[in-house]
């Protein structure tokens, strides 16, 4: 990691600093992630000698790290799309609801996120990537590592360049260090954007290597190989409207043989759920052959809260703490409570079958706190089930009922009413559990907060109806994504994570080549080669205990911190609600998710499908993979590109996306996103700053 001194970052990005306005500012902020890298010894000459220049070839995967960072983390990324809305922070609601607030300069009420923010220390990079390409043949002449590290940079900058292309569109194209002070700068097309990516990553991929055990957080050849792919397929997306049709049976037949060897290089982790069976920093889930590219956090930045820390612990998690039994605790998380779990990210899994959903979201949570906060049905006990998730379907709704002591009231920082499940014989009964910890064994506790997904419940008449969850009154309720959740901080009150971020694994290799197929009219291929893999692992293994839940909440045993497991004890609960929720008896038989047939998808894919109208073989199959995307990749920063690249964002935002469709001013200039109005007020032309006219020609167009 490179060790630099606030002015000799002001020295080194001085010249950046018209293209990424607000970035000096970033770099020069104290409180933020610089106080990780002080030294008061170094100068820009120390970049001139070969220790120098390593050191800052080494910091440049920190540009990996932007996505997983402070409020950046999911308006870009997961905000408007079909999987997440708002939750009961609405910090980030422009980016999900795409409301006139969403322009070159974001207006929003606390914490919002500007273009700007991920566009200027993109540049901060990029300039840094330059820097390296352009003094690394001086500097390193005859060194046995200087085309690992110039192959690296270009990595870096193709990265950074391939995800600003798809946000932005075409943007300024910087290939070489900018020296002196400069404000004139033109957006390149994107043709010449992405002409820039494919080079940049194919030269990685000619001079980068693989080898048996990689170090995570390094760069390999195979990461270089998954995003060319990407990069081929993205040129041939349906956002560019036919623009490269010309190359499309190359890109394809290109990006397939990519895919393939990476593929043949490395295997499927063997359960789903290793990837996220996290039990503290550097451990051996962040470290599976199945990883191909990580934003690599560690225990030596654990505690920096700072702009480039690791945030993603805090985003997607449910408000617990203003429940009876329940207060805020490593295992549940800091509830920043911005990203809401949608009907169709529950939905598109079969659930009996499908282990992703319960290896993917937390629905359990036992109380750590005898606090009844105004519930009197009863005594609430440490380490009885306390909160529980049932996630049934709309026709199971009669199943569940409250018990009539008062008004269906929303669950937003109030006592939830007692929930009864039906006993079977015509009656109701309370909702119990056993006590988990080994004090009580077998003693059993009313449930005090149960949420059932769809329930029989009454208006303010007292009349029966039922809701959807998550209700519209009701903000504040909806199982929790536990892929980053992470028990090992050192507080419970703690903003960053030390866990890394995954960025590409070979799960994704296989869906994009899957996509392939289907562009190339393979539709069966596309099944059987591609997609049946990824499915079988998804399987329940005979033996196997569906009810077992783990995420990394659990690693709150490993932490050290005694005095406050005294006073504020865990909530991790190893019982998901897996049979509760589908109502079926308890089994360890193998569950089976493979498909025979491309005309013949299984039932949560058809009524997708059908929700959206498709009709055609290509439009259903490319519904269907991005279906698979998300049971396999739900949460991890890809998705609002993937529907922006396949032009079927407006369509599944306003189908599936509650508060984008209760706007329903998301429009097809929504596919590119604003360019910050810091930077358009930077930019000179001809010696002079551009006219209002000038600007509105820059900007993309239908934003201010």
């Amino acid at each position: 990691m490179i060790v630099i001194t606030m002015n000799n970052v002001k020295n080194i990005f001085a010249a950046t600093l018209a293209i990424g306005m607000t970035a000096f500012s970033i770099v020069s902020c104290t409180n933020d992630f610089l106080d990780e890298y002080k030294s008061t010894l170094l100068t820009t000459q120390y970049f001139d000698t070969p220790e120098g220049l390593r050191e800052m070839a080494a910091g440049l995967p920190n540009a990996f790290r932007l996505h997983s960072a402070h409020e950046y983390s999911y308006p870009m990324t997961n905000y408007g799309t079909d999987e997440f809305t708002v939750g009961s922070d609405s910090a980030g609601e422009p980016w999900n609801n795409y409301d006139a607030r969403l322009q070159s300069t974001v207006t929003s009420s606390t914490n919002p996120t500007h273009p700007q923010d991920l566009w200027d220390p993109a540049y901060v990079s990029l300039s840094t990537a330059n820097i390296i390409l352009d003094k690394a043949p001086t500097v390193l002449e005859g060194e046995s590592d200087l085309v690992t590290i110039m192959a690296e940079a270009r990595f870096v900058r193709a990265w950074i360049y391939f995800w600003m292309v798809q946000q932005w569109g075409g943007v300024p194209l910087l290939t070489e260090p900018v020296t002196g002070l400069q404000r004139e700068f033109e957006r390149a097309s994107v043709e010449e954007v992405l002409t820039q990516v494919i080079e940049d990553f194919t030269y990685a991929y000619e001079n980068l290597v693989n080898v048996a055990s990689p170090i995570p957080g390094k760069i390999y050849k195979d990461a270089a190989a998954h995003y060319l792919a990407k990069a081929l397929v993205y040129r041939q997306c349906e956002i560019h409207e036919g623009q490269f049709s010309a190359t499309k049976d190359a890109d394809l037949a290109e990006a397939l043989r990519l895919c393939d060897e990476v593929i043949g290089n490395r295997q499927l982790a063997p359960d789903f759920m290793d990837l996220w069976d996290y039990w503290g920093p550097d451990g051996a889930n962040e470290s599976l052959n199945e990883i191909i590219l990580a934003a690599q956090y560690s225990e030596q930045s654990s505690g920096a809260q700072g702009r480039y820390t690791n945030m993603l612990c805090l985003q997607f998690v449910s408000i617990y703490q203003n429940w009876p039994g329940m207060i805020r605790n490593l295992e549940g998380g800091r509830e920043f409570a911005r990203l809401r779990t949608t009907d169709y990210a529950m939905d598109v899994y079969d659930r009996v079958n499908d282990s992703r959903f319960w290896k993917s979201f937390r629905t359990t949570q036992t109380a750590n706190s005898s606090e009844v906060k105004g519930f009197e049905a009863g005594p609430i006990e440490i380490g009885q089930v306390s909160v529980m998730y049932i996630i049934n379907d709309a026709n199971d709704y009669l199943r569940f009922k409250h018990d009539g002591s008062g008004l269906d009231r929303a669950y937003s920082g109030q006592v939830p009413p007692l929930h009864l499940i039906a006993d079977g014989s015509g009656g109701y009964e309370y909702i119990k559990s056993k006590i988990l910890l080994p004090n009580e064994p077998g003693a059993e506790n009313l449930v005090p907060n149960v949420i059932p997904r769809y329930r029989e419940a009454y208006d303010d008449k007292g009349n029966p109806i039922y809701y959807g969850f998550p209700l519209e009154q009701a903000n504040s309720v909806w199982p929790t994504l536990s892929k980053y959740l992470d028990g090992a901080r050192k507080s419970f009150n703690d903003e960053g994570s030390q866990r890394d971020v995954i960025k590409a694994r070979l799960a994704e290799t296989y869906l994009l080549a899957a996509e392939i197929k289907v562009r190339q009219g393979q539709y069966q291929a596309a099944i059987t080669d591609y997609i049946n893999p990824i499915r079988r692992r998804a399987e329940y293994k005979s033996g196997e205990d569906r009810a077992q839940q783990k995420h990394g909440g659990q690693a709150y045993v490993e932490a050290v911190n005694p005095t406050e497991w005294l006073t504020r004890p865990s909530s991790f609960c190893p019982v998901n609600t897996y049979y509760v929720s589908n109502n079926i008896p308890e089994t360890y038989a193998p569950s089976d998710l493979t498909i025979t047939s491309y005309t013949s998808l299984p039932p949560e894919d058809e009524a997708i499908i059908a929700a959206l109208g498709y009709t055609s073989d290509y439009d259903r199959m490319l519904c269907f993979i991005l279906n698979e995307r998300s049971r396999e990749l739900m949460g991890e920063l890809l998705r609002w590109e993937d529907l922006a690249r396949t032009k079927t964002l407006i369509d599944r935002a306003l189908t599936f996306n509650m508060e984008t469709a209760r706007n329903a001013t998301i429009k097809e200039h929504h596919y590119r996103r604003p360019i910050p109005q810091s930077f358009l007020d930077e930019v000179w032309k001809d010696g002079r700053p551009l006219t209002a006219a000038e600007k509105k020609e820059m900007q993309n167009p239908g934003y201010n």
